[in-house]
């Protein structure tokens, strides 16, 4: 779809403020990459990198062996963007991920928020 802008960082940045955001859920699958948080998820259709315990990792259109459950319970601390295409999520361990977008037909990431009202809130990329 599109590349990351500063409203998602500051978006997020405002969740990881106001309320601790744990990992609770890490699902691989071979079309995607889950990570839910407390209040919202992200769901990674295209790579997502990692640096868990100081080693890197890749996360590309299939499980694989890296250990992604080690980001269970990690708190986000701080959203930024490294890229126009690369997100990166820092963790209080010392841990983050970078999760990645291109200019494409198909969605490479959806952000899903709380509902407001009746409403769904969404952001795609």
């Amino acid at each position: 779809m599109i590349l990351f802008n500063e409203e998602i960082i500051t978006l997020l940045n405002e969740y990881f403020s106001k309320e601790p955001q744990f990992v609770e859920v890490i699902m691989l699958a071979s079309f995607g990459l889950n990570i839910q948080f407390v209040d919202f998820n992200i769901q990674c259709n295209e790579r997502v990198f990692a640096s868990i315990n100081g080693k890197p990792y890749v996360w590309e259109d299939a499980p694989n062996s890296g250990p992604w459950g080690a980001l269970g319970r990690q708190l986000a601390k701080k959203a930024m963007l490294k890229t126009k295409s690369l997100l990166t999520i820092t963790f209080a361990s010392g841990d983050s991920i970078d999760i990645e977008t291109s200019e494409s037909p198909y969605e490479s990431v959806i952000f899903n928020f709380p509902p407001r009202g009746n409403s769904f809130v969404m952001e795609v990329f």
